[in-house]
């Protein structure tokens, strides 16, 4: 099976994810983690982690996504920076710019916006937080993995 495959989609979404946001939860404002996320509620604000973020078919991010790998099946407006991989599954709404070493859409997924296949830190400047200010991507994701 691909790289891409549904069976390293399952290993992505069922293994270590060290917060779980449920379906009727909803956090307003910045949320940084040093480990992997998975969102199945509402997140109003960025997402910053030094790891795998998930958007369930149930999630919403209002908000810009900074991580190590972005997977995305709910509904997501805000710019997306992966230093590794995005992938967009079939149910996935996505509206905003994304940049990312590697990128898979899947047959279905909704995808308005911009790609950029390149380092992540090259889109850095046009990400801009909810205080208006331009994230250091690098210098941010080193200082929640030295956390």
């Amino acid at each position: 099976m691909s790289k891409w495959g549904s069976d390293n989609l399952r290993n992505l979404n069922s293994g270590d994810v060290s917060t779980l946001l449920s379906k009727d939860a909803e956090i307003k404002g910045t949320v940084r983690m040093q480990g992997s996320l998975r969102v199945d509620g509402t997140v109003v604000g960025d997402v910053i982690s030094a790891a795998t973020v998930t958007i369930g078919a149930t999630g919403v991010v209002e908000g810009n996504i900074t991580a190590e790998d972005i997977i995305v099946a709910g509904r997501v407006k805000g710019v997306l920076v992966a230093r590794g991989k995005i992938l967009l599954e079939t149910s996935a709404q996505f509206e905003g710019d994304l940049t990312a070493t590697k990128l898979a859409v899947s047959e279905g997924a909704v995808f308005r916006g911009l790609s950029n296949m390149g380092a992540a830190k090259s889109s850095a400047a046009t990400v801009r937080t909810e205080t208006g200010k331009t994230p250091d991507v690098k210098r941010e994701t080193e200082r929640i993995a030295a956390a």
